[in-house]
């Protein structure tokens, strides 16, 4: 009997152990899965022309080189207009949507009827409607309001196609904060504008910035709504602008991973900044729905 059950635990031990190491080995290759491309891009930016024919192409370089990283900046006029203006562009469509979009969730949350909840679904099916479906019909109607080719239009179509992400996400978020510290505002005459912003908005803060990093990526890393709208050189965004690599006779790989790492930066700096708060914002908006 003794044996049997020293038998039955050393057993279960083994199995725990096994459970473990392949939990452990799928954590190992899914962070693989993810760091490879980032790997694959830093050391390429950081070879020579002269490595990538005579190494191999996951080795590491020899020597750090930036000269890559000294010719994008320095020699690419496109890698400075497409900063600049994916800045502008980014700046405006996150501004837009981080004051718009909370304050819509919040009607929308707190005041559930037939015309709210329509108005909602409404928004929702831009979420299922893909942007090459309404490609051309954009094209046109922007065409005849003399915004193509235009940061304006860039900017404008890019916010809508994020304004249903945004409603769904902060609506289930809004429907987690309780009322009764409203209910309290209402009693003391604050109005519904005064009670929004000094008492739920401060609330909202995981999710705003949640949204705040998600929607800057978006708008930063678009190429499909960028492409069909901006048209002229001056005009590009850095996704654009990265097409000056590619040619009919090859690409120029070191300097086209050496633009990317640049772009990477802005993009990165956020998220360490805001971090904290995007796992905790995701989470709480996912509770109800």
């Amino acid at each position: 009997m003794t044996t049997a059950a020293k038998t039955t635990g050393l057993n279960y031990t083994q199995k725990k152990r096994i459970k473990s190491t392949v939990r452990v080995l799928c954590v190992v290759l899914v962070t693989l899965l993810f760091v490879s491309p980032l790997y694959i891009s830093f050391i390429y930016a950081l070879k020579t022309p002269d490595e990538m024919g005579t190494s191999s192409p996951l080795a590491l370089p020899n020597r750090l080189y930036i000269g890559n990283f000294v010719d994008v900046i320095t020699k690419n006029d496109l890698f400075r207009t497409g900063f600049i203006n994916s800045l502008i562009c980014t700046v405006c469509i996150v501004a837009v949507l981080s004051v718009i979009t909370p304050m819509a969730a919040y009607a929308i949350s707190r005041y559930e009827n037939k015309l709210v909840k329509f108005v909602y679904y409404i928004l929702m099916t831009g979420i299922l409607i893909p942007f090459q479906c309404i490609m051309f019909p954009e094209y046109v109607n922007l065409k005849a309001v003399g915004l193509i080719n235009t940061l304006t239009g860039f900017t404008i179509v890019r916010a809508g196609f994020q304004i249903g992400m945004c409603m769904m996400v902060i609506t289930n978020f809004v429907k987690t904060v309780p009322v009764d510290m409203e209910e309290a505002a209402y009693i003391d005459g604050a109005s519904i504008s005064r009670t929004f912003w000094t008492i739920v908005f401060p609330l909202m803060k995981p999710i705003n910035v949640t949204m705040l990093v998600i929607n800057t990526l978006n708008a930063w890393n678009d190429y499909p709504v960028a492409v069909a709208i901006l048209q002229s050189e001056e005009k590009r965004t850095l996704p654009l602008a990265q097409l000056i690599y590619t040619s009919e006779s090859g690409v120029e790989v070191n300097l086209a991973f050496a633009f990317f790492c640049l772009c990477m930066i802005p993009v990165l700096i956020l998220y360490l900044f805001a971090q904290r708060y995007i796992v905790s914002g995701i989470m709480s908006g996912a509770v109800k729905g």
